[in-house]
């Protein structure tokens, strides 16, 4: 049942009766909306008449403006530390979506170095130590890195569940329940070898077109696309799909829901773009209580793109991590990275990027706390 009051819409109501979705309309005519996860992890998203978009996630969040035409800039705010990242937006048919623009490029040796096999397998510290947000048996290490390609995979991996981790400490602090405890090791539900290879695989694709485009300065891929192509997730060659936010899905005709957070694995599904936009994937393995392997369903194309967005964009921190390394730590040395600002990838940060970002999430907890589940939970 949904509770409707003057500019206040909430629907979904979960068991501890918080409800998982609502609706606000602001007093300048902009929506705010508001979701819980099914683990109690929250997202806040508003669209400001302006064209300005505030998005929070647990700890982290962003602002993001338009830069120029066909780009927009997202400040992104994490334990008090700012990021900038550049999108270039494109329209396909009738669907908007935003791709990664690098920040920085490097020397072609390097990118050559990043993506053959290195001439020897590495042994890599990360000191980690016990993390929780290893999830028990979920994640773990490799042994020995013979590239460079399964290297960023660990990295990108290792963050993507790090979030998911800190979006439900941070949701226990907004006293929705406490993460649970780690899954034991020998848990069914793992990350195995030949997944991580798959996602290596994509990594090293990625390295291919940064290489080709250094190579090449005038090459498309620096270029940018064309008004009117495809977004990059509709490349046939793209099989699997890291998961980045927090995601609710229907499990069914019965109305019941489940949930995937960061470092959860999709995979595709085949088949076309359907006419609302939405591509058919379906869960390849996912961390203890979220939805279960096999679970088929269709994401938006603008969802899906996000996540590919944020895979390139771990790629990119982890390269300059590696390019800061080389040679130390257990890395092997390679060609001089001579890290360049990528001029199409800059821009500046919103000064008011933490002060935004501060207010939303005090609002949302006045909005949430204005909206109580109806008598009898129904």
């Amino acid at each position: 049942m949904a509770v409707e009051r003057p500019g206040l819409k909430a629907t979904n109501f979960r068991e501890d009766g918080h409800p998982a979705h609502i609706e606000h309309t602001r007093a300048d005519g902009s929506r705010m909306v508001v979701n819980r996860g099914v683990h109690g992890e929250r997202s806040v998203e508003v669209v400001r008449r302006d064209g300005v978009r505030v998005v929070t996630m647990g700890r982290r969040g962003f602002v993001e403006r338009p830069l120029r035409a066909g780009y927009v800039a997202r400040t992104y705010v994490s334990d008090g530390r700012t990021q900038v990242h550049v999108y270039r937006t494109n329209t396909y048919g009738r669907f908007h979506y935003s791709s990664f623009v690098p920040g920085v490029s490097y020397q072609p040796g390097f990118y050559g170095w990043a993506y053959r096999p290195w001439r020897a397998p590495v042994v890599f510290g990360w000191g980690w130590g016990r993390a929780p947000w290893f999830y028990g048996g979920y994640f773990a290490p490799a042994p020995v890195y013979p590239s460079a390609a399964l290297w960023l995979t660990d990295f990108l991996l290792a963050e993507d569940l790090r979030l998911a981790y800190e979006n439900q400490t941070s949701a226990a602090g907004e006293g929705q329940p406490e993460p649970a405890a780690p899954v034991a090791a020998d848990n069914s539900a793992a990350l195995t070898p030949e997944i991580k290879r798959m996602i290596a695989e994509e990594v090293q694709r990625q390295l291919a077109a940064q290489w080709n485009a250094a190579s090449q300065p005038a090459s498309p891929e620096l270029a940018g696309a064309a008004a009117g192509a495809p977004p990059p997730v509709l490349d046939a060659r793209l099989k699997l799909f890291v998961v980045s936010s927090n995601l609710n899905l229907s499990a069914g005709s019965d109305g019941q829901t489940c949930a995937l957070t960061p470092g959860d694995i999709l995979k595709r599904m085949g088949g076309n773009l359907t006419a609302e936009g939405q591509l058919p994937v379906g869960v390849l393995v996912s961390k203890e209580g979220n939805c279960p392997a096999g679970f088929a369903t269709a994401l938006d194309l603008a969802v899906l793109q996000d996540m590919q967005n944020e895979f390139c964009q771990q790629i990119s921190d982890g390269l300059a991590k590696l390019a800061s390394n080389e040679g130390r730590g257990g890395l092997p040395a390679g060609p001089a990275a001579d890290p360049q600002p990528a001029a199409e990838g800059q821009a500046p940060a919103s000064a008011d990027a933490k002060d935004l970002l501060s207010q939303q999430a005090q609002e949302a907890n006045q909005t949430e706390a204005a909206v109580s589940q109806p008598s009898g939970g129904q």
